[in-house]
């Protein structure tokens, strides 16, 4: 199997021939082209070549094309500042007061920001890769991308003073306008991600996670949004005849909120490194896909390669992942710095614990 057949066997519900590995490396690659971490997500191309590069070097079966959160923040008018050698820092929030939420306006994902960053980054990896691996696209969600235009802090209170009535009706309708104006602008580049070929579109929305919110709260502020956000990606991907699975990605010990999860419409729940995958696979059901889930600095960063290996043949055995419905990766992102053996590694557990040897371990 090529990759990408490896990975659409696996999310089909279907044993592949080997569990599909995706660790969530995103600007970490940019030393193997020799990049900045600032020219990593300020170029398309820069972000192709190192992924590419990765892939080489490591023989993993799906590229990302995420580095960083503010991006599509930026594109309505957001400052931030971008450091040679490391991800942006916001200067300021984009709003004082929810008053002003009803003169924003919806940016164009070809056009603002630095949305067409990631376009291209697709646009030069399907040109580098052809048919033969996973891409996975980005995609700030509604909830975060909500926060960072209020300043998290403000949006934080903002909820609290909600949910204990020290705000009124007036200001929860204009908190809604805004996450359905944010759900409606990610909704658009994952729109615009699946006319250049992606396989995953992404949804990442960290801020909701149960170590943040109450799952009251996510159902009130958060689920409704994701499930704008998947359901316009999967229409679009059917009117163009194309098989786009959805990712949500969380982070966070969000087991109170994991039932939840499965209910946006993700085809695929990215289960960090403080969830035992047994049980999120038991609170999100059989028909969600699972990838995860290494702790990405103790096992990776700072690991030994026999530990990434012991590991990796622990999630695959625990998530079943031999049967299908399971990838193989990372809670979070990657950092900066992690050893390509221990990269190499998750494949090599992968490949010692196909289906075949390990069919009756379920």
């Amino acid at each position: 199997m090529t990759s990408l057949e490896r990975v659409r066997v696996a999310l089909s519900g279907t044993p592949p021939d080997r569990v599909p590995v995706g660790p969530f490396v995103g600007a970490a690659a940019a030393p193997l082209v020799g990049a900045s971490l600032r020219d990593y997500y300020t170029d398309g191309a820069v972000i192709a070549r190192a992924q590419h590069a990765l892939w080489q070097a490591v023989g993993h079966d799906i590229l990302v094309t995420a580095a960083d959160t503010y991006y599509i923040a930026e594109a309505f008018g957001l400052k931030t500042t971008h450091h040679e050698h490391a991800l942006p820092t916001v200067d300021k929030p984009l709003l004082t007061t929810l008053e002003e939420v009803d003169a924003l306006r919806r940016p164009n994902p070809e056009t603002d920001g630095r949305m067409p960053v990631y376009l291209k980054a697709l646009e030069e990896l399907r040109v580098l890769t052809g048919s033969q691996v996973a891409l996975r696209g980005t995609g700030t969600g509604p909830f975060s991308l909500a926060a960072y235009l209020l300043g998290e802090q403000a949006f934080l209170t903002l909820l609290a003073d909600l949910d204990c009535g020290e705000r009124g009706e007036e200001d929860r309708l204009r908190l809604h306008r805004l996450l359905d104006l944010m759900a409606d602008t990610t909704a658009a580049f994952l729109r615009a991600q699946i006319d250049r070929g992606v396989h995953l579109a992404y949804l990442g929305d960290s801020l909701a996670s149960a170590e943040m919110i109450s799952p009251t709260m996510y159902r009130a502020y958060a689920l409704p949004y994701h499930q704008k956000v998947f359901a316009s990606a999967k229409a679009h991907a059917a009117a163009a005849g194309r098989t786009v699975f959805t990712l949500l990605h969380i982070c966070g010990a969000n087991q109170a909120s994991l039932a939840a999860f499965a209910e946006t419409g993700a085809d695929l729940l990215e289960i960090d490194h403080k969830v035992p995958l047994a049980e999120a696979r038991q609170l999100a059901g059989p028909a969600v896909s699972l990838i995860g889930n290494l702790d990405p600095v103790q096992t990776l960063l700072l690991g030994t390669t026999e530990r990434v290996f012991v590991e990796s043949g622990r999630a695959i055995r625990e998530a079943c992942g031999a049967d299908g419905r399971f990838i193989l990766g990372s809670g979070c992102f990657v950092p900066p710095g992690t050893p390509l053996e221990n990269l190499r590694q998750m494949v090599a557990a992968a490949e010692s614990l196909n289906h075949e040897t390990h069919k009756d371990s379920c």
